[in-house]
């Protein structure tokens, strides 16, 4: 690749770290140590810091300059970010972390800013605005603090700044690679690498506004296929409430002979038994011992069934008997991935039976079971034969392409909209 435009910028902007002042070192050790050290330091003569009247917010006085700053730490995150911020473990994970929650935070308008500073010559940032002001999220430091004065006080320059969907085709691009890249190249040379890497047909989509179904890419994390992912989340660590139970059961549903903790079959009954003394006893079968179709027996006794739960959901409603019909509904909702992301999921229900036909879990369990092991939150329930008029009409009819996620989670409504504007139901001929 050739022709960065951006080397330019860089050794512009690129600064030698020179001597850092007390005061700052100061500051990070306070931002970056125990709630124990921070009330020492608050109370130490001349520490220069001290509790604002805001709760959670601090004053940080240098060179006759008064700086409000909070901390990141005391954000909504997960518990091992808490941890990280007030550990050296932090300057490890900083930049997957970093872009990880650019993409998984609730913030309005992120984007992650590279550059260099007092501090280091390469960091990551994210900036985000609050109340029509600019901020910026600190990972390294573990500081929240107004993005003009972040930038006076530690002498940042910025040397690219990347959205949403910048990230998300990285991500792509790193996928595509297995990840032997150096990311802060892709951080850094973001354009120059898009532009170079879209004349290989495979990578065209990088510079194209618009995708086959007219969807601005620019919004595909939002509209796309990949909209119910989450980014970066190699580091992250999982605290469901009953994670190894969760593990163990999709482990023995891809692998039923395989001997578990908690599993047994009975043989009496023609049921699979779990029981654990946290979670409590329930039964359940494998959906792979309901299909006679070999290629679909082998999908759902392997990972290959991950990843087309919302078509897949579709199909299984679509073979059920006339009676389970009666009170089957499509679910759409969110799968409890740690205790602060979640990500869309569907499933199948049976009211009358109070039963849940998972794919992407091979499995057939009682409902309230169900959610209570995988912590699932229904966003939209759809009856089995609503759906297929939903389908018929949008994707027979209009001849709409639209992605399986918004045929469950928004099929109705669009049905609705579809109706009231009869001339989009003509074929075109």
């Amino acid at each position: 690749m050739q022709n960065f435009n951006n080397i330019v910028t860089f050794v512009k902007n690129s600064q030698d770290i020179g001597e850092i002042p007390k005061e700052l070192y100061k500051l990070i050790m306070f931002t970056t140590y125990s709630s124990y050290i921070q009330n020492i330091i608050c109370y130490f003569p001349n520490a220069k810091i001290t509790k604002s009247d805001v709760p959670f917010q601090y004053n940080f006085t240098y060179q006759n300059k008064n700086t409000v700053f909070s901390l990141f730490s005391n954000l909504d995150l997960q518990v091992s970010d808490k941890k990280n911020l007030k550990c050296s473990k932090r300057m490890e994970k900083v930049l997957l972390r970093t872009l990880k929650l650019a993409c998984s935070m609730d913030l309005v308008n992120p984007r992650v800013v590279i550059g260099n500073s007092l501090m280091e010559k390469l960091s990551t940032l994210i900036i985000y605005q609050e109340n029509g002001v600019e901020k910026i999220l600190d990972y390294a430091r573990n500081i929240v603090m107004n993005k003009d004065d972040y930038y006076e006080l530690f002498m940042f320059k910025e040397l690219n700044i990347l959205d949403k969907y910048d990230l998300y085709r990285i991500y792509q691009i790193l996928c595509e690679l297995d990840w032997n890249e150096n990311l802060y190249e892709y951080l850094l040379f973001s354009n120059e690498i898009f532009k170079d890497l879209s004349r290989k047909e495979h990578f065209k989509f990088l510079t194209e506004k618009y995708d086959i179904n007219g969807i601005n890419r620019h919004n595909y994390i939002i509209f796309g296929n990949d909209c119910d992912c989450l980014f970066f989340q190699t580091d992250d660590l999982y605290h469901r409430k009953y994670d190894k139970l969760i593990r163990e059961v999709d482990s023995f549903t891809e692998e039923p002979s395989k001997r578990t903790k908690h599993i047994s079959y009975n043989s009496s009954k023609g049921i699979y038994e779990l029981n654990d003394k946290k979670f409590g006893y329930f039964t359940f079968d494998l959906l792979s011992n309901m299909t006679d179709d070999e290629a679909v027996k082998k999908e759902l006794l392997s990972k290959l069934r991950y990843g087309k739960c919302h078509q897949n959901s579709n199909i299984i409603a679509r073979s059920l008997s006339d009676k389970d019909k009666q009170s089957a509904y499509i679910v759409g909702g969110k799968f409890k991935e740690n205790e602060m992301d979640s990500f869309y999921h569907s499933w199948v229900e049976i009211d009358e039976k109070n039963v849940v036909i998972d794919f992407n879990h091979n499995i057939v369990m009682n409902r309230d079971k169900y959610y209570k092991l995988y912590e699932v939150v229904p966003i939209s329930k759809t009856s089995c034969f609503e759906m297929e008029e939903v389908i018929e009409t949008i994707l027979f009819d209009a001849e709409l392409d639209i992605h399986p996620i918004f045929v469950n989670y928004f099929g109705r409504e669009m049905l609705r909209d579809l109706k009231k504007n009869n001339q989009l139901l003509r074929k075109s001929k």
